[in-house]
């Protein structure tokens, strides 16, 4: 009986080690998938600062596009879909990175202005001695003002903890025949879907060719707010692979085809955009 047991144990430990060798195995493997996974974003990412570099005509260097910052592949695309369409008018939410890039394509177009708006006024401070420091100023009209609180439509409940704050719609003065809307503010503390408004505030200056870009739509409530646009106001919705994901509504019918003004993916959902990243 005694030899059995001793038997059994033997087979026991047997089998446990082989488990743990097997699941030893799985957890390299799954580890190296995404040390590969990691290497690839981070190429992907150098090599759109490197072609952003390239196109940029600033003496200075960037601001650091990590954080908060809109991500390199992003500030590519958006340069050279500036310098393909030839806005008039572009209107940001959120100044930064974006603002100097803009403004850059904006110059080397030699046509167009940028309305930015900002609610803070260190980080719009900061947005303006950059564009002073490159002579990109008369290509900028830097508007900051206090968020305050949106009565108009909304995502965010009348009950939540947070209400609804945005811009003054004063700072939106004089914004017609808007070609292009980038929305890549105000900070997602400031509300639940805090960057709703964008759209429903400006929906009237849009121009017929008019696109709406949502920067960071691999969070849910960016996801939200570009279904919701689409729904509503009848606007066509893609997404692109970026790093921190990018929503791009365009008119039905629009003449300009988004294969032939991106190399990114397409992404048509939430999965396409998880499938991508691993």
């Amino acid at each position: 009986m005694s030899e059995y047991k001793l038997d059994d144990f033997s087979n026991m430990l047997e089998s446990l080690e082989s488990r743990l060798i097997q699941a030893g195995k799985e957890h390299s493997n799954k580890l190296t998938r995404d040390m590969i996974t990691v290497q690839n974003r981070l190429y992907m990412q150098l090599e759109s600062l490197s072609w952003l570099q390239r196109r940029l005509s600033i003496k200075g260097q960037l601001p650091p596009l990590r954080g908060w910052a809109a991500s390199p592949d992003v500030l590519l695309h958006l340069h050279t879909h500036i310098m393909a369409s030839r806005p008039n008018l572009v209107v940001e939410f959120g100044s930064g990175a974006s603002t100097l890039v803009i403004a850059d394509a904006l110059r080397q177009n030699g046509i167009g202005k940028l309305i930015s708006i900002e609610h803070s006024d260190y980080y719009g401070a900061r947005t303006l001695a950059t564009l002073e420091a490159e002579y990109l100023q008369s290509w900028v009209d830097l508007r900051i003002g206090d968020l305050i609180p949106w009565e108009g439509e909304h995502l965010n409940s009348e009950d939540t903890e947070k209400p609804s704050r945005w811009y003054p719609q004063s700072l939106l003065e004089g914004a017609e025949s808007v070609d292009l809307l980038w929305v890549d503010g105000p900070p997602g503390a400031t509300c639940l879907h805090s960057r709703y408004p964008a759209l429903p505030a400006l929906l009237n200056c849009l121009s017929p060719k008019a696109e709406v870009w949502m920067d960071d739509t691999i969070r849910q409530e960016e996801r939200d707010i570009c279904e919701r646009w689409a729904q509503n106001h009848g606007f066509e919705l893609e997404y692109l692979a970026l790093e921190k994901g990018l929503g791009r509504l365009t008119r039905p019918n629009s003449t300009v085809s988004l294969k032939s003004s991106f190399t990114g993916t397409l992404l048509t959902s939430q999965d396409d955009v998880f499938s991508v990243w691993g």
